[in-house]
């Protein structure tokens, strides 16, 4: 049973296509099993509506729950979740278009966790950050994990992106985790 965070292990992977792949699935499989994930992120699945989920090759203990971009196999984003934890997904309704994200609550807590996607060619940041406001006040008092690819250059500290993220954060005692660069262009 999960009271806490520290009895929860959560992964995030950009996996840029190729789910539907025996390379890409084996790594899924040995990155979950390596680290005794709960709950795997993924970005950028690239799964289009013809793609059934049933054929998605994951560890059979395990429950995939995918947000696909609507009419493009481009973009979107998953949750690979242990069936031994006691969870449900949960519809965060709000207004704002061409989001990518998909929550859960773990049943025996108060944590919501947002597995997200964010495509600067996709949803402009101001959505994503009205999308994360709305759903701030929404869950106001409750634990609150966002785990995903926002696609911002945290270390371009001057740009308006940024720093529109970086204030939005901070208003709801938010903490980014990841420090370093998670991108390198070859």
């Amino acid at each position: 049973m999960v009271n806490n965070l520290h009895d929860l292990t959560i992964g995030h992977c950009n996996i840029q296509g190729g789910l539907t792949g025996i390379s890409k699935s084996t790594e899924i499989s040995n990155l979950i099993n390596k680290h005794c994930l709960d709950v795997l992120s993924i970005n950028e699945t690239n799964l289009g509506e013809d793609v059934d989920s049933s054929t998605i090759n994951i560890p059979s203990a395990f429950d995939f729950v995918r947000k696909d971009r609507p009419g493009s196999s481009r973009g979107g984003c998953a949750l690979i979740i242990n069936r031994k934890l006691a969870y449900k997904i949960v519809e965060i309704a709000t207004d704002v278009e061409n989001i990518e994200a998909i929550w859960l609550k773990v049943k025996s807590s108060n944590i919501h966790i947002c597995g997200f996607y964010r495509s600067n060619n996709y949803c402009h940041i101001d959505n994503f950050i009205e999308y994360m406001i709305c759903c701030m006040q929404k869950l106001r008092g409750k634990r609150i994990i966002f785990i995903g690819d926002i696609n911002i250059d945290q270390n371009k500290v001057n740009d308006s992106r940024y720093r529109k993220l970086d204030m939005t954060l901070k208003t709801f005692n938010l903490v980014q985790t990841v420090q370093g660069i998670t991108r390198y262009n070859h």
